[in-house]
């Protein structure tokens, strides 16, 4: 199950808030991001991109960074990828 908290968000690589590693809506976006980056390498045109969780929640309620092993649920943010 995701939900989705953009307000009051400092940063626009936010997307949303999901509690596993395998719901449905990061699995496609995931998946868009990877024909996106494949776009870009054939072309050689546009910003590779790739999709990071933060886990949340977990040890003692920390709603910031927490190891993904203890994590209750986690934001999902795209960033440009670097090389």
């Amino acid at each position: 199950m995701n939900t989705y908290k953009t307000e009051n968000r400092k940063t626009l690589a936010y997307r949303f808030t999901v509690s596993d590693k395998n719901d449905t809506a990061l699995l496609n976006l995931k998946a868009l991001i990877k024909a996106h980056n494949k776009t870009v390498k054939k072309y050689g045109r546009g910003n590779p991109l790739r999709v990071r969780l933060m886990g949340r929640g977990g040890v003692r309620g920390r709603s910031y960074s927490t190891p993904h092993k203890n994590a209750t649920y986690f934001d999902v943010y795209v960033h440009n990828r670097r090389f």
